[in-house]
């Protein structure tokens, strides 16, 4: 039978153990895969959920005060495409062609949404549903390989899917 001081240096040494662990980014890799899809119960969430209760917010490491803060620099086409309308607009695409890449015929898996006119020059076109299409990953990279990222358009794009 072991103490609560005995438990308590066991844990101890194990902590300083893991920390020493984590420094190693093979660790940290073969750990990430390991978890990777791992499902938390119902009881290892409540548990999360009351010690997570007592901590405050650090807000006084926000915008300016943080470490990389560089004076709000996040680029206008992140912003969007992070946005609720962006999604909005994707999942409509998806939706309007039974998510299926319309290169390829594939239903499901790692599909894009991609802009029939350009994103970038085509402002006013950006979340218009007839302005997407559906294409798998595969597809989408092979697109932009051949054809570029920039000044992209609806002739460039069937050819492409008729090749």
């Amino acid at each position: 039978m072991m103490t609560k001081e005995h438990k308590r240096k066991i844990g101890l040494a194990n902590s300083r153990i893991m920390k020493k662990k984590w420094q190693n980014p093979k660790y940290r890799k073969m750990m990430k895969k390991v978890q990777k899809g791992h499902k938390f119960s119902d009881e290892q969430k409540q548990k999360v959920s009351e010690r997570m209760k007592g901590n405050k917010l650090n807000l006084g490491r926000c915008n300016e005060k943080a470490g990389n803060w560089r004076g709000g620099i996040t680029p206008e086409n992140m912003k969007i495409r992070a946005g609720i309308e962006f999604g909005l607009w994707r999942e409509a695409v998806f939706a309007r062609d039974n998510w299926t890449c319309q290169k390829y015929g594939i239903k499901g898996g790692k599909l894009h949404t991609h802009h029939i006119q350009n994103f970038s020059s085509h402002t006013e076109l950006r979340f218009a549903i007839d302005n997407g299409i559906t294409l798998s990953e595969k597809a989408h990279r092979e697109f932009h390989k051949k054809y570029g990222k920039e000044n992209n358009t609806k002739e460039q794009l069937n050819e492409f899917l008729n090749d």
